[in-house]
């Protein structure tokens, strides 16, 4: 062999694994970044449905917090804020996100934010 082709050899090999690793990597990321998707819809319906519940309790005469903190729970999430005004309630939920991709688990908070109240007037 030729000094050069000496040289390159198994040059092959190195280029295959890093491409192998580089596809490992964006692999993870991608099922991280859609995993942390998915808990962020969650979030958001976990807090439309405690608004939900919340708006049902006051019309039912009840308190609305309460309720929504109850139908927050339910979908493992927590209501870390609730305000009623009229007959509006608003609600934000939090859900704790939890991963475990490629160097350990992650973790963080999704918030998701919802409004319902009793529609009054509504045309016929």
């Amino acid at each position: 062999m030729t000094g050069r082709a000496e040289a390159e050899r198994g040059s092959a090999m190195l280029w295959a694994s890093g491409i192998i690793l580089l596809i490992v990597v964006v692999t993870l990321l991608l099922i991280g970044a859609g995993a942390l998707a998915a808990r962020g819809h969650a979030a958001q319906g976990a807090a439309d449905l405690a608004a939900l519940a919340g708006a049902q309790a006051q019309r039912s005469g009840r308190d609305a917090c309460p309720a929504a903190a109850k139908s927050a729970a339910l979908n493992d999430a927590e209501v870390t804020a609730c305000a009623v005004a009229g007959d509006e309630v608003e609600v934000v939920v939090t859900v704790d996100v939890r991963i475990r991709a490629g160097l350990g688990p992650w973790t963080t908070d999704l918030a998701g934010h919802a409004n319902a109240g009793i529609l009054t007037g509504a045309p016929e």
